[in-house]
């Protein structure tokens, strides 16, 4: 999911050095400790780590992405700035960073990089209107309606506010095409273009990478065909005039795990924009609590007053939904 957004790193050619690498701030360990835990409790650390400009290429080549450079219009003090300004970062207490996806990445660290690095302003032209953080990130997930799902049910109403232009560089995308149209202005207000070109050194193929099979259903495919069970089993219910206590069971086990799940994040998740989700009004364990005397009562073919307090709650949350300034996530298509 991760290389859905895509990447950026730093190229720096030191020919007197005879050096030729990459720094790249995006560099994480599946196999250091506990890292999946940590990575849901927004505790994750990653890396700066300068590698071959061979090696690095080979890489993208393999996996079928596309790789472009833009050459950076630098004086000789600026690149030896950047050059010495990387070189720090990699040293072993200075590489390792806490990662934040919207704020702190290996878009950003390089960003940083630069601005620190450039003698003078460098001022952007932005064309595009301002955008949340939510709109861009569907932008990169429209074709993976699985990963646009879980994005939108678990990131909260603050990734719903409009971006300052600065801010949407967050994306590799976004902060190329901002650099593309960048200039530098001096103190005699003199200019000049900060990308003295773009090269595409290599071109995505789709057709070299072995894509794992996705599930067959869209969530909205996947929810209309579990409505239509449930309505299927609530007419026999009707008809027969006996409760079907399984489907109790699955309605509120399914309902409560997500709820954990949402609530888990909502109190404990460093993550930004987890814990302003609304959705955990209607998203929370309560449902695995009523379990037990819900399916006692179907088992005896007795109603409870559960169903009717969730209808009402559900009916008050919808109704109120329009005002919150969350979007509520829509069924990908």
């Amino acid at each position: 999911v991760y290389s859905l957004y895509g990447h950026t790193a730093i190229r720096v050619t030191d020919r007197k050095a005879g050096t030729d690498l990459v720094f790249n701030y995006g560099v994480f360990d599946f196999n250091s400790e506990y890292f999946l835990w940590r990575f849901v409790l927004g505790k994750t650390d990653y890396i700066c780590m300068a590698t071959p400009w061979d090696y690095f290429l080979r890489e993208y080549k393999t996996g079928g992405r596309s790789v472009v450079a833009q050459v950076l219009n630098l004086t000789e003090n600026e690149a030896l700035g950047i050059r010495d300004y990387l070189y720090n970062n990699i040293r072993r207490e200075n590489r390792t960073y806490r990662y934040n996806f919207l704020t702190n990445n290996c878009t950003t660290r390089v960003m940083d990089c630069i601005d620190s690095c450039i003698t003078g302003q460098i001022v952007y032209s932005w064309k595009e209107e301002p955008k949340t953080y939510r709109r861009i990130l569907h932008e990169y997930t429209d074709s993976f309606p699985w990963t646009r799902e879980g994005n939108d049910v678990l990131l909260g109403a603050d990734v719903d506010t409009l971006l300052s232009h600065k801010a949407t560089c967050f994306i590799p995308g976004y902060y190329m095409h901002a650099l593309s149209n960048a200039v530098v202005r001096n103190d005699f207000q003199d200019t000049r273009k900060l990308v003295r070109e773009s090269v595409t050194l290599v071109e995505a193929s789709p057709s070299d990478v072995k894509e794992m099979p996705g599930f067959p259903l869209t969530p909205l495919e996947a929810g209309w065909m579990f409505f239509a069970i449930a309505l299927a089993i609530m007419l026999m219910e009707f008809l027969t005039r006996k409760m079907f206590w399984p489907l109790d069971v699955i309605l509120l086990l399914l309902h409560g795990l997500a709820g954990c799940l949402i609530l888990f994040m909502f109190l404990f998740s460093e993550h930004p924009t987890l814990d302003s989700n609304w959705l955990v009004g209607v998203l929370n364990p309560l449902p695995l609590i009523a379990l037990p005397f819900v399916t006692k009562a179907a088992w005896h073919d007795r109603r409870t007053l559960w169903h009717y307090f969730m209808a009402v709650w559900l009916a008050v949350f919808m109704l109120f939904m329009p005002w919150m300034p969350q979007h509520m996530c829509v069924l990908a298509v």
